[in-house]
């Protein structure tokens, strides 16, 4: 979902006629923070207490069914789309600016890439029923990676090194509140799907 996500990115701004709204170098260091350590904290995720009470997958059921191929082509849409229209509100109403539009939009996948994390520890369980600090090596994994993409806005030779413009207090608040939106949006995925079924949300 994330890969698709910066795929869409750049295909949608080319297909509207937009300026780029990543650099390579950008879309490089994307996919190094973001699926580096987050990948591997989730991989020693503890397991889901009602595990055994589900039944048995059918010998011939597929990883990757329907449902599930739906649920991640979904979030990347939503996470692009997101994306993109931070890109054009920057770019044209805030702004004016390309490199600080760009520079926002880099951010903004970072930490979308970064809170979506957290969605993928369940497709099932709340994040509030699972625990914040259950699994603290993605909290010190999120947390380094957010650090790392600090870094690159504050520090001078960094913002050289990936093209990017510093940020002003509207920027962060802006970087910030479309961050949560994919989390925000799962986690209502979750209450609604939960309800559909056996009302088992947060269980």
């Amino acid at each position: 979902s994330c890969n698709l996500s910066e795929i869409l990115v750049m295909l949608l701004a080319a297909l509207v006629g937009l300026p780029l709204p990543l650099l390579p170098v950008q879309i490089l260091w994307i996919n190094l923070v973001t699926d580096g350590l987050p990948a591997l904290a989730l991989a020693v995720e503890p397991k889901d207490p009602t595990l055994m009470r589900r039944p048995p997958r059918p010998p011939d059921a597929r990883f990757l069914d329907r449902d599930r191929i739906f649920l991640m082509f979904g979030q990347g849409v939503f996470m692009a789309l997101i994306t993109i229209l931070a890109f054009v509100y920057c770019l044209y109403s805030m702004d004016r600016d390309l490199e600080r539009a760009r520079s926002v939009t880099f951010t903004i996948l970072v930490v979308v890439q970064l809170a979506h994390a957290f969605n993928c520890r369940s497709d099932r369980r709340s994040l509030a029923a699972i625990g914040i600090r259950t699994n603290p090596q993605l909290l010190w994994a999120v947390g380094l990676s957010a650090g790392l993409q600090v870094l690159i806005l504050l520090v001078p030779s960094l913002r050289t090194l990936f093209d990017v413009a510093p940020f002003d207090v509207e920027h962060w608040l802006l970087v910030l509140g479309i961050g949560v939106l994919p989390l925000a949006g799962m986690e209502l995925w979750k209450r609604v799907a939960a309800r559909e079924t056996d009302g088992s949300y947060g269980a």
